[in-house]
Order: structure tokens, then C-alpha cells, then sequence
């Protein structure tokens, strides 16, 4: 069968000079507050499978450290200096430009290799704090063009700006606005938070739906790649493991590769992936494994456009504001017009020459569903692997919990797919007249 060889070139904001090549998996705060040498976690952090590792509100002293400590690993760091620049939310930081601040620590920076960017500002809100925070990009985008400027959004649950007063879109389109980020990143951390107990419909009356639209919406507005900050250990605010599952780990990721996210950041790795100390913690081997499965999708991921996001008629059930930021079925090239079955999410996305990928998601993190799916013609259905990144096209297979698909020969109008608790598949569909062929995407600067 032929492969079909489809180019594909960096992405980013164009007001912005950093690009992004390939696709992000990272995580905040690489250092082990614990570990005497800060080598130990940041290894750590790459034998996970994190090709970015972050630094904020790191120590300013220890930041020189841990620049060294990845250039010696061998992994890109994005890097805080609260002493040159930043700030967090409304209450603390810098407003000014320290310019003999920054130039100081940017002349110490362009020294190493493994420096890919800065990390400014985190949740700034406020029109006078984004104003300051898209300054200081500007000035160290000025002195250090090549690397990353990053700054993060706050999520709707925050004081000021808010589904309930109606602020938060316009929020997030003024952060777009002033700052204007090379990518538009947003963090949301939706199990258990301040240990309230779970409903008993899982995330399906939870806004982290509504937040993940309007920074999709917003990032396409602007031209701007997609990262989410996703949950990774039972209560965030406290550094607690608790009992938070794998489960419920892997089904943000794989709902934010549905909304069309270029960048998974993991919050955080501490009492989780790792202990205090650097050393393997409980959700080391599934973080591995997905790190894994994200970084062989993206691929992928990288040359294609988000189009259409479609959710089961239970999610948000009601909220007209959830109705106007999402799409139904009847948009889709590839869905016949019908509810999706209960818990079942999808991504419908495209590459610049047409051809079409659905990643459907079970968004039950507790239970193995089988989600039958009626498509709007006959198509060559293809799957992307998770463990290689190539394509294969589907053909008589037998159904299991892995999320393997029941078929009868090589060109259906329906798909059944049986997946796991928050997992996910990827597929491309090809009109059933064309000859078959694969596809491998390849960067060219």
C-alpha cells in the first residue's frame, strides 16, 4: 500500500516569533524540593517521556541550577526569575520592566542549548496585570527572539471573571489580545477539588467542558496552538496523591486531544508520577505510558486543524451557553446525524489537504463501554497506533478492552468501538472510492 508523504511546518501565533515544531508533553515544576540535586527528578521527568519540563515558582537562585541540571539530562526547560520578571494571578510579581534584570538573566540563558523559553506570568488576570505580563514578553522576545514566552490563563472557577457573571469569554479573549502568547494555554483541575465529594455523573455537569471550548475557540481566533494544564494527583492545591486514579488521568488528557490541544501539560508529577524525593510515586508506570501514547499521536495531532467537537446529550444538559460553543453531529463529514451514545465524546479534525480523523473517547472513567456509531456514507477506516504513530487501515479484527473495533470487512458505514474507562482512539476515514493509502506527516522548516 502506498504512503502518502504530507508536509507539514511549525506552528504558533504569528504576532509571536516562537514557533512550535513538534508536539509538547510537559510538566510544572520539574524539582524535587526533596532531592538534593535537582538532576534526579528532571531525569526522572525524561525516562516519563516528557520532552518539556517547567519551572515555576522555582526559587530565582535555584533556576540557574536547574538550567544547568537540563542541559546535562538533556531536555528543554522553560525557566522562572521572579527577581527579572513575573508574577502570580493579582498578587504577586513585578509590574515594570526590570531591564537590567532581565538582561542579566537572559545573557546567562543563551548560554545553554536547553533553555527553550521563560516562564512569565502564571494566571495573570486584570487588565492592568496582562498588560504588564504581554510587556514583559515583549521585552525578553526582544532580547531572546528563538525562545518561548510563556504565560498561562486562569480556568472559569476563579474570583473575578466567571461563567456566573458572564466575564469569562471575554477574559480570555482579552488575554489573547494583550498578551498575545505564541500558544494559548489554560489549566483546569476538575476531580474532587478542596475535597468535595464526587457527583455521581462523573464531569457531565462540570465546566471544564465550557472552559476547554473557549480556549479552542479563542486559539483559533488568534492563529494559536492549544496547551491544557490536566490534573495528575487527587487534590492540586494541597500536593496530595489521595486516591485519584489513572483513570481519571488519562480521560483529560484524551479529552483535550479531542478539543484539539498541541500541548499536554501535566499538573504535577509530585505525588503522583514521583515522590517529594524524585523517586518513582504511584501513577509513574500509567503517566509513562500515556506520555507514550500522546507523544506517538502527536504526530499526527500536529498537522491536523480541530473542526468539530461533539459530546453525548448529557453533558452540561441545558446550559444554552455549552449549546452555542459546541457542534452536533449534523456538521460532521464523517457522523451521521444522530445523539452520540451515552459518555461518548469526539473530535472531529482535519489536515490541510482534507483528509479526516475522528478521535472518539470514552469520558466514563470508571466503566469499559462499547459505543456503535452510524457514519454518514461507506469509508476506509484507518487507525492510528498508539504504540508506533503509523497508520493501519482496520480490517477483520475481533472486539476487546483494549479498544480494538468490531468489523467485517475493510469499508463500513458504521464503527463499533469498544474502549476503556477514559480512553480514546484515533482514526482517519477515507472516502471508500479512493485507493487506499497511508499517511506519515513530516516537519519541514
Amino acid at each position: 500500500m502506498e504512503t502518502k508523504i504530507i508536509y507539514r511546518h511549525p506552528i504558533g501565533n504569528p504576532e509571536r516569533k516562537w514557533k512550535q515544531d513538534n508536539f509538547i508533553i510537559s510538566t510544572f515544576k520539574a524539582n524535587a524540593k526533596e532531592a538534593k540535586n535537582p538532576r534526579v527528578s528532571i531525569q526522572e521527568a525524561k525516562n516519563l517521556g516528557f520532552n518539556l519540563v517547567e519551572f515555576g515558582w522555582t526559587n530565582p537562585a535555584d533556576s540557574y541550577k536547574c538550567i544547568v541540571a537540563c542541559e546535562e539530562v538533556g531536555i528543554d526547560g522553560i525557566f522562572q526569575n521572579w527577581d527579572a520578571f513575573g508574577g502570580f494571578q493579582t498578587t504577586e510579581g513585578s509590574m515594570d520592566i526590570k531591564a537590567d534584570e532581565i538582561k542579566k538573566f537572559l545573557e546567562f540563558t543563551k548560554k545553554y542549548r536547553n533553555v527553550a523559553g521563560y516562564y512569565v506570568w502564571d494566571e495573570p488576570i486584570g487588565t492592568d496585570r496582562l498588560t504588564a505580563a504581554g510587556k514583559q514578553v515583549d521585552a525578553i522576545e526582544k532580547l531572546d527572539p528563538e525562545r518561548h514566552g510563556f504565560t498561562v490563563a486562569l480556568p472559569s472557577y476563579n474570583a473575578i471573571a466567571t461563567w456566573e457573571n458572564g466575564k469569562y469569554i471575554d477574559y480570555i479573549r482579552e488575554f489573547a489580545k494583550l498578551i498575545r502568547p505564541a500558544v494559548l494555554s489554560m489549566d483546569f483541575y476538575p476531580f474532587k477539588q478542596y475535597r468535595l465529594p464526587e457527583p455521581p455523573d462523573q464531569l457531565d455537569s462540570n465546566n471544564i467542558y465550557l472552559d476547554l471550548a473557549t480556549i479552542r475557540m479563542v486559539a483559533k481566533e488568534n492563529n494559536m496552538p492549544m496547551w491544557f494544564y490536566f490534573q495528575s494527583q487527587g487534590n492540586p492545591h494541597t500536593y496530595e496523591y489521595n486516591d485519584f486514579t489513572p483513570n481519571q488521568m488519562r480521560s483529560q488528557q484524551y479529552l483535550s486531544l479531542l478539543y484539539g490541544a498541541k500541548g499536554l501539560q501535566n499538573y504535577n508529577i509530585f505525588c503522583g508520577a514521583l515522590n517529594w524525593d524524585g523517586t518513582p510515586g504511584p501513577l509513574y508506570h500509567e503517566t509513562k505510558a500515556l506520555n507514550r501514547y500522546c507523544t506517538n499521536w502527536g504526530r499526527t495531532l500536529m498537522a491536523l486543524d480541530s473542526k468539530f467537537v461533539f459530546h453525548s446529550p448529557e453533558v452540561l444538559a441545558g446550559n444554552e451557553t455549552f449549546k452555542k460553543l459546541h457542534n452536533t453531529t449534523a456538521e460532521s463529514e464523517i457522523l451521521a446525524d444522530k445523539d452520540l451514545p451515552f459518555r461518548c465524546s469526539v473530535g472531529e479534525l482535519a489536515d490541510e489537504e482534507g483528509n479526516r480523523y475522528l478521535i472518539i473517547q470514552n469520558r466514563d472513567y470508571r466503566e469499559t463501554r462499547t459505543f456503535n456509531l452510524e457514519l454518514k456514507k461507506k469509508f476506509r477506516i484507518y487507525e492510528v497506533s498508539k504504540f508506533t504513530g503509523d497508520q493501519k487501515l482496520l480490517e477483520k479484527v475481533v472486539a476487546t478492552l483494549d479498544g480494538d473495533f468490531t468489523r467485517s470487512d475493510d469499508i463500513k458505514n458504521t464503527i463499533s468501538v469498544n474502549l476503556g474507562p477514559g480512553d480514546a482512539t484515533f482514526l482517519r476515514f477515507q472516502d471508500a472510492e479512493e485507493e487506499a493509502f497511508l499517511i506519515d506527516y513530516i516537519l519541514q522548516k
